[in-house]
């Protein structure tokens, strides 16, 4: 019975470790919104900040176009999850209506 315990309390702590690491990371995208009503120049430089400060991310050559609320992405990344992760930042951010991933992967 004494293993059983450890094991749950094992699985219990790496739950809450797991938990802790996403919420740092939430936390850590959402501290860069400014405002609600971003102007387009704004909106262009957040995008940029956001996703070359989130060390999560592994991007190069990043470049950002913002028209009308519509992000144009360019660049290279890793993975493709990396690719991913990149627009999955984006997609709740103030602004932004629509988003192209043009970021290839190499």
């Amino acid at each position: 019975m004494n293993r059983f315990k450890l094991t749950i309390a094992l699985v219990s702590f790496c739950c809450l470790f797991l938990l802790a690491c996403a919420t740092k990371v939430s936390a850590a995208t959402s501290v860069i919104l400014v405002s609600t009503v971003a102007t387009q120049p704004n909106l262009q430089q957040t995008i940029t900040h956001t996703l070359r400060t989130n060390p999560n991310l592994v991007l190069s050559d990043i470049r950002v176009q913002v028209k009308n609320g519509e992000v144009d992405l360019y660049g290279e990344a890793q993975t493709g999850f990396q690719r991913a992760l990149a627009q999955k930042f984006l997609e709740n951010m103030d602004g932004v209506k629509i988003i192209r991933n043009k970021i290839s992967v190499i």
